[in-house]
């Protein structure tokens, strides 16, 4: 996973070799994109940016690269969360139209009706993350999942959760809402 602390201009990585001829993984957790999908991603987080700048957490807010966002990053206030770490950020992606891996479909997806993947999460400074995922994860049944750890060296704790949300601006809130009561 990268840390939302990372650079990441949401480039191309090198291919990803399969039998299934896949496209090269970005940064972000998506493959190579169309245009229309690049686009819809834009304005998805766009919008969530524009979503994250009203939250009382949120001390600013911003989308990579510029006009053609594959990512949000946030600074964050953790004393908004009831932590006293030096400093915190949240790392928001999102993929309307995920490639799955082949030993998963859309039908696996449990406690969503959501068939886009995303990850919203937090870090701190002092090394503890956690966050709100929906994407294939061997650790979880269904996709749709929270993890936390104390830190980098700590493996991940995986717990389902459940959202009624089923648009992009629905869900930011929702998330934010189960890492604020699992962080107080």
């Amino acid at each position: 996973m990268t840390d939302a602390g990372e650079d990441d201009d949401g480039s191309e990585q090198p291919p990803v070799n399969s039998e299934f001829d896949r496209q090269p993984q970005r940064p972000d957790g998506g493959w190579e994109s169309t245009q229309e999908d690049v686009e819809k991603r834009h304005r998805i987080l766009r919008s969530l940016r524009e979503q994250l700048e009203h939250h009382p957490a949120i001390i600013s807010a911003w989308g990579s690269p510029d006009g053609q966002y594959a990512e949000l990053e946030s600074d964050v206030d953790p004393a908004q969360f009831g932590h006293d770490g030096e400093s915190a950020s949240l790392r928001v992606t999102w993929q309307p139209n995920p490639h799955l891996p082949p030993e998963t479909s859309l039908d696996d997806r449990r406690r969503t009706s959501l068939t886009s993947n995303f990850k919203i999460h937090y870090s701190e400074s002092s090394g503890f993350d956690c966050g709100v995922h929906l994407e294939p994860n061997p650790h979880v049944d269904g996709h749709l999942h929270y993890q936390e750890r104390a830190s980098p060296t700590d493996e991940y704790d995986y717990d389902e959760v459940s959202l009624a949300a089923t648009a992009p601006v629905g869900v930011l809130w929702e998330a934010l809402e189960i890492i604020a009561d699992r962080l107080q």
